[in-house]
């Protein structure tokens, strides 16, 4: 899997000033923005070109309104593109709705407002992350695991939740969906543990997580599903954040 960029964000919206706010808090989130326009035509360039994952579009424009605007950039642009309207009155609210918005925010752009939609954007993304990982399941690669008594143990993919080393016996050992575990040979790296597959990716020195299984990250610790949802151990590392964020939004 290529190391792809986060979220990328466009911002349409002929008041400079309230771009800028609105990049200043999209900065606290793990998203690029790639562009910003103040004219339409310039912006329908520019957002055909670089497809970006969510848009934040202004109504009022002078030239063009925002919700026009968004009519004819979806004819050339991937359907998975979402749209948060961004005006200053909540009058257009039903029709931005009838144009398949994704949001609704009012200006001035605020931190709980934007809290809001891009934890909502991030759910929308996960669960059509995890629907096309249900359907693509029986397609997915063997994973061939020698354990500690160098016996080569065929894993499907959808069956490894995640890695753990133990310190103590200086060894790793993988962690199955169903809770069990198989104990590794003392020669297996993380090296060797990543490239069994691209969907593993290291969160700590201590762990590598199957991304696919990962149902939400909170308070830097990977959640997983059941009968595994109340583990609690995969904390992430400051040092590999950035990688799995990537990733975790990328698939």
């Amino acid at each position: 899997m290529e190391n792809k960029k986060l979220v990328t964000v466009y911002i349409v919206d002929d008041d400079a000033n309230s771009i800028e706010l609105l990049r200043r808090l999209l900065s606290e989130y793990s998203v690029e923005v790639v562009g910003t326009q103040t004219e339409t035509q310039k912006a329908m360039d520019e957002i055909i070109e670089l497809e970006p994952d969510l848009l934040f579009l202004d109504v009022e424009m002078p030239d063009m309104s925002g919700l026009d605007f968004c009519s004819r950039v979806r004819l050339f642009v991937k359907p998975e593109m979402k749209v948060v309207f961004y005006t200053g009155y909540d009058k257009y609210l039903l029709e931005a709705l009838r144009r398949q918005a994704f949001d609704y925010m009012l200006k001035p752009a605020s931190k709980p407002e934007l809290a809001k939609i891009m934890t909502r954007y991030y759910e929308n993304r996960l669960n059509s992350i995890q629907t096309a990982s249900a359907k693509n399941d029986k397609q997915q690669p063997i994973v061939m695991i020698v354990n500690a008594v160098s016996e080569h143990t065929p894993l499907h993919l959808s069956d490894i939740a995640f890695f753990r080393f133990d310190s103590e016996r200086r060894i790793w050992e993988v962690v199955r969906t169903d809770g069990t575990t198989n104990v590794l040979r003392h020669r297996t790296t993380a090296e060797i543990i990543l490239n069994y597959s691209d969907f593993f990716v290291q969160i700590h020195k201590r762990y590598i997580v199957n991304i696919q299984k990962i149902v939400k990250i909170q308070d830097s610790t990977c959640l997983l599903p059941k009968p595994l949802q109340d583990n609690r151990e995969l904390h992430i590392s400051k040092n590999y954040r950035h990688d799995l964020m990537n990733k975790f939004y990328n698939m």
